[in-house]
């Protein structure tokens, strides 16, 4: 019955992203060839790419695929080592020091939780908040995703075949980009977003719920909705406005010379700072493939 339950859900997904607009068209003056832009979600199931209508022949039509980062490149052992450098913890900072032990104690439970009963504080004790935060997040939001594969992302596999496609594979970010995406707030900032979920779980449960069916109903300003009420204005800087305003300059600036599909964190595309809005700012037409 289970599994009965889950392939029910997984055609339902599908169905449903038949009409998500995630997939969009940018065209202008001087533009030969459309570029195309395209939002993921870093937990949904890789077999949604099969129902997005129009992805094949976009993916096909075009010379080049950047994401925010080269997913070959991390897999790469520096690469992995130098990110898993950045999420530990300074000696004076680990958990259990940035912590109370009632916070320890409640961390603990939601870890075992979401992650199995073996799990614990100790487990994570040396890596940043941060790091713990998005563990747990991502476990949040692999609930409403039940067919998801970590090692089958859509990032990576969009890259994947653009590269098995003979395409030149890109980056917008540095992997030191990256780190101060994920890294850069202070550790006592860290500690306090990290509690704000583990003493709410159910909120950031919903809260991964409203955003997993945002997407998969191509849902832009829900997902706008969310980005405002869920990030205060240095995290929204930090993840997502800055690096908004750092993108749509590459993008620009190569749009006249290699059509190319960008594929980014859909929470990058809608809102005055996002992707679309700044493009059609700039006088290019950004439309929906439908």
């Amino acid at each position: 019955m289970k599994r009965l339950v889950l392939a029910f859900l997984a055609v339902l997904l599908c169905i449903l992203m038949l009409r998500a607009d995630i997939l969009w068209r940018v065209e202008g003056p001087g533009i030969k060839s459309p570029s195309y832009i395209f939002g993921t979600h870093h937990i949904a199931p890789v077999a949604l790419l099969d129902s997005i209508n129009g992805f094949d022949d976009a993916l096909a039509s075009v010379d080049a695929v950047y994401g925010e980062f080269d997913m070959a490149q991390m897999m790469a052992p520096a690469t992995r080592q130098q990110l898993m450098a950045a999420a530990m913890a300074p000696q004076d900072s680990l958990l259990t020091a940035v912590l109370t032990p009632a916070q320890v104690d409640s961390l603990d439970i939601i870890l075992k939780e979401y992650l199995g009963p073996m799990m614990s504080v100790q487990a994570f004790a040396a890596m940043k908040p941060a790091m713990v935060q998005t563990v747990l997040t991502m476990a949040m939001n692999q609930k409403f995703f039940p067919d998801f594969n970590p090692a089958e992302q859509l990032d990576g596999t969009i890259q994947q075949r653009a590269s098995e496609a003979g395409k030149t594979v890109g980056a917008l970010e540095t992997l030191d980009d990256q780190i101060v995406a994920l890294f850069g707030a202070p550790i006592t900032k860290q500690a306090k977003e990290l509690m704000e979920v583990v003493a709410d779980d159910d909120k950031a449960s919903e809260s991964a719920h409203r955003l997993a069916d945002a997407y998969i109903k191509g849902d832009l300003d829900a997902m706008w909705t969310l980005v405002n009420e869920e990030m205060d204005e240095e995290t929204a800087l930090r993840m997502i406005y800055n690096r908004n305003d750092n993108w749509v300059g590459i993008i620009a600036g190569r749009l006249e010379s290699e059509p190319t599909m960008y594929v980014v964190g859909a929470g990058h595309l809608p809102g005055e700072r996002g992707l679309i809005a700044q493009l059609r700012a700039k006088g290019f037409t950004v439309t929906p493939v439908k």
